[in-house]
């Protein structure tokens, strides 16, 4: 996988086949973000080769510190979790970010979750700085993060302390506000601009009545739409070319 665009910035989204309705969601939730967007795919990852474990719940728990590389250290990415929504274009908080900053991310003071389950039944750490790195913004250009090659993301062990970014210092972490991962069990706010359905969302049968979730089915019926609509659309395109063509369909 070659993301590699030079300088443009990025937004590399989790992909786990488990949660394809929650990653299409939110890619559509960005479309008309000014950053390039990308799926971010342990099978696409041709150098990726962590062994799945502790404490891994998702295709994406590791592969998201490839994202300087696969950014090849130029400008800002951001990585986040398919699990969220998108109100607002995250390409905004760019030029309010200190380029002395290794990574920018929401600090969720005094956070625990709720819940000693996940959504989809695997057991929830509990750990130290839980949920920043949900959503990150990587300035790949930085010193610290070069360290984030494909030899040491694979086999650096324990796997919490890059979740809990002890790779950088601590002056090296820029602070994020919070309205830009609303932890939907933890944070009812009037005018979030990124939602994270951390507890469950309504792609799962027994989270339809989530906290948010209305603003989410209304984003899913909203792509399911426009989806109808450019089937629609490249089908009396497909039909008008046909007539050009004076062909009917029927074998001769």
């Amino acid at each position: 996988m070659s993301t590699n665009t030079g300088s443009q910035n990025q937004i590399f989204i989790g992909y786990d086949s488990r949660e394809v309705r929650a990653y299409d969601v939110c890619k559509h939730s960005l479309r008309y973000s000014t950053l390039k967007v990308n799926k971010l795919f342990s099978e696409d990852i041709e150098e990726y080769n962590r062994d799945w474990g502790e404490p891994q719940s998702t295709d994406f728990t590791f592969t998201r510190f490839f994202v300087p590389y696969l950014s090849g250290f130029k400008g800002w990415s951001f990585f986040v979790d398919c699990d969220f929504l998108f109100l607002a274009d995250p390409a905004m908080l760019i030029p309010t970010f200190d380029n002395d900053k290794a990574a920018y991310v929401c600090k969720h003071p005094g956070y625990i979750p709720n819940s000693q389950i996940k959504m989809d039944g695997i057991p929830q750490h509990r750990a130290y700085r839980k949920n920043w790195a949900s959503f990150m913004a990587f300035n790949n250009e930085h010193p610290s993060n070069k360290i984030l090659t494909p030899e040491y993301c694979n086999n650096h062990r324990p796997g919490l302390d890059f979740h809990q970014l002890r790779w950088l210092k601590d002056e090296e972490i820029g602070s994020i506000p919070l309205e830009w991962n609303c932890l939907d069990e933890y944070y009812h706010l009037e005018h979030p601009k990124a939602i994270h359905y951390t507890d469950g969302g309504p792609w799962f049968e027994d989270y339809q009545d989530t906290f948010y979730g209305d603003l989410w089915k209304e984003a899913e019926h909203n792509l399911i739409m426009q989806r109808e609509w450019e089937d629609e659309k490249d089908f009396k395109e497909t039909q008008a070319k046909l007539t050009d063509l004076n062909w009917d369909g029927n074998e001769s």
